[in-house]
């Protein structure tokens, strides 16, 4: 939670600081595309060194070097001669370790609870970012805004939360080299390249992997990426400043964090394609409104309305893969799921940043709505294996395979 908040903490200030710095839509979405670059092209080498490595010594590894990288750009912040390219390389540098970062801590999480209760901790563990959402940005922005307003930089303004992301990263890594971890099988005989395609071959032969993963990439590339538009909405469309942007990504965390308690608590073990399909049909929804608000409260509302869908969609897709997935491929598989955030949520930032460019931040909105919508009823919705999706089903059986070796 703590290291989550920080990374938060991060992402909206790398954001703020270079619109701040240049006015510019386009360089958002420059940011947005050298953070998917790394995560693109080597998502899936993290995840077969995951399968193949310690995952803790990995995660430590990351941790650590993640947190130099912020430290040089912290001081580069507080010397007042950062510039806009160093902090897009900064990007491009915590998305490369991201994805080690991510496969690995997603199968470690899966060995430090009984199976039994694995669906209980999947959905709980969905909690964190949400969670965490709910008070990091708020915190962040009204720092951003009272050091900013009381040393009029916002060099100094961002620099300082990069040094509080930095401090998140210290206590992440303090924790993990403390871990007790039972033992792990790992993917044994060949080379991370063939280990890279027999994940891929899995995902492809497994189409209901394949369908989820899918699903997923859209929502994320038409939706749930919009957060990208925040500070042009909050400056441009309410005429707001930091506090405000701070408070709308509030608003969105606590209803991801309301979503993520109701899917832990009824769906994190039944019905799980259903309630992908409600999950995506109220995000698409939302976008659609957001982007059509001109006024803060309403604004407000609706992202609310936006993070108990994003919610309900992640707890049952994301317990759905967890659950299914023998062991063997837990690493690659979850890679796959990790480009998520790794490597389509920056695509999708920078066609939100385009598309805004070009036209206006509400036409991008809503024309990124309409096509998950769309998506979800013309293609998600007929397909059967995904829309009868039902983990209590699905995972006995796949359990016994996983106790097996897969």
């Amino acid at each position: 939670m703590i290291s989550v908040s920080g990374k938060q903490m991060l992402w909206m200030t790398e954001g703020w600081l270079i619109y701040e710095l240049s006015g510019s839509k386009l360089l958002l979405g420059a940011n947005s595309l050298a953070q998917a670059v790394p995560a693109t092209a080597l998502a899936l080498l993290g995840g077969a060194l995951a399968d193949r490595l310690d995952q803790r010594r990995l995660l430590i590894v990351a941790q650590m070097t993640d947190a130099l990288i912020l430290a040089v750009v912290a001081a580069l912040c507080f010397l007042r001669i950062v510039e806009v390219w160093h902090v897009i390389l900064a990007s491009f540098l915590h998305s490369a370790l991201s994805v080690f970062e991510q496969p690995a801590r997603q199968s470690l999480f899966t060995h430090l609870v009984d199976r039994a209760a694995l669906p209980s901790a999947i959905g709980l563990s969905t909690t964190v970012h949400p969670g965490a959402r709910v008070f990091s940005p708020v915190v962040t922005g009204f720092l951003l805004a009272w050091v900013m307003g009381a040393t009029g930089s916002a060099m100094l303004a961002a620099g300082t939360i990069f040094v509080i992301t930095g401090c998140g990263l210290a206590v992440y890594t303090f924790v993990l080299c403390f871990l007790q971890v039972p033992p792990i099988a790992r993917a044994r005989g060949g080379n991370l390249l063939s280990n890279t395609v027999e994940g891929m071959r899995f995902v492809w032969t497994n189409r209901i992997y394949a369908s989820l993963i899918g699903f997923v990439y859209v929502n994320m590339l038409f939706a749930h990426a919009m957060h990208v538009l925040f500070p042009v909405v909050a400056k441009d469309v309410l005429g707001m400043g930091p506090e405000a942007l701070g408070m709308m990504s509030s608003a969105l965390g606590i209803g991801s964090l309301i979503g993520a308690l109701i899917g832990a608590r009824w769906m994190a073990a039944r019905n799980q394609g259903r309630w992908t399909v409600i999950g995506s049909l109220v995000v698409g929804g939302s976008a659609i409104l957001f982007g059509l608000s001109e006024w803060y409260l309403v604004t407000l509302a609706v992202l609310w309305i936006s993070g108990v869908g994003s919610s309900i969609f992640s707890v049952a897709a994301q317990s759905s893969l967890q659950l299914m997935v023998p062991d063997a491929f837990r690493g690659r598989v979850m890679a796959m799921w990790g480009m998520t955030h790794s490597s389509v949520r920056p695509v999708g930032e920078m066609q939100f940043a385009g598309v805004a460019a070009l036209t206006t931040a509400s036409f991008a909105l809503v024309l990124g709505g309409l096509v998950v919508i769309a998506f979800t009823l013309l293609i998600a919705l007929p397909n059967r294996s995904l829309r009868r999706l039902n983990i209590t089903e699905a995972y006995p059986a796949r359990r016994e395979g996983a106790s097996h070796g897969g």
